[in-house]
């Protein structure tokens, strides 16, 4: 009797120590995020917002999209299925605009600097920012044909720490900004027009993707009542407006 009580005493003295050591780690895991946190806000900087507000194009938002991922640091194997569920997410908002075809590189620059100082604004939860710029809707998809913006830190994906997240700590925040050299430098007799546009839009339709040339061809020709050479230099002149 006096070794089964024994057996008992230890048994629960174990859980004791167990459950003792848990509410010590956790308590100082509170702690550290408490102070990390603290500290983080005493040395944040608001993201200055650089641009010139008489330089700004009209635009229209055409799709939006909001996303996130977990802030994982170093590899994914190192955290625990618990730890990996409690990282916080980052926000990361991807816009595609359609600005005019005769925007130049300067507007365009800060038009697309504009819309993130307005939509951080409007949800200052936003973490990255991502905007496709083009002046064809529906090339919107496939890649951009006037420029791209990036918002993050750094200027680069994939720098998202949960501190970041946690504090909206901008401190390392930049743009990167790319700007096709064609922008600023078409002119309207360069432009396609409506119907080089819906014959274009018509040979790149995914209804031909299974057909070859020689069966796709003749039944474009036909419904635009053209010959092969004009739909080659439709084709040509669109594609080479698009690059």
């Amino acid at each position: 009797m006096k070794n089964y009580r024994n057996l008992i005493l230890i048994g629960i003295l174990t859980v004791f120590m167990i459950s003792c050591s848990e509410n010590k780690k956790k308590t100082q895991q509170d702690e550290k995020n408490t102070t990390i946190k603290t500290e983080t806000k005493e040395k944040l900087k608001s993201f200055k917002m650089e641009f010139d507000k008489t330089k700004i194009s009209k635009y229209t938002i055409e799709d939006s999209e909001i996303g996130g991922a977990k802030t994982i640091i170093g590899k994914m194997s190192d955290y625990t299925t618990k730890e990996l569920k409690e990282l916080p997410s980052s926000k990361r908002l991807t816009l595609s605009i359609v600005v005019p075809y005769n925007i130049s590189k300067e507007n365009l620059e800060n038009t697309l600097k504009s819309i993130v100082a307005k939509k951080t604004v409007e949800d200052n939860n936003i973490d990255e920012v991502v905007i496709f710029a083009y002046d064809d809707k529906n090339d919107i998809g496939n890649g951009y044909t006037f420029g791209k913006l990036l918002w993050a830190p750094n200027g680069k994906t994939g720098m998202m720490t949960p501190e970041i997240v946690l504090n909206n700590n901008r401190n390392s925040y930049e743009f990167k900004i790319i700007i096709k050299e064609k922008v600023g430098n078409i002119k309207k007799v360069d432009l396609p027009t409506k119907r080089e546009l819906e014959i274009y839009n018509e040979i790149m339709s995914e209804k031909y993707w299974d057909m070859q040339e020689e069966e796709s061809e003749p039944i474009i020709m036909k419904k635009f009542k053209i010959s092969k050479k004009e739909l080659n230099d439709i084709w040509l002149k669109v594609a080479a407006h698009k690059l």
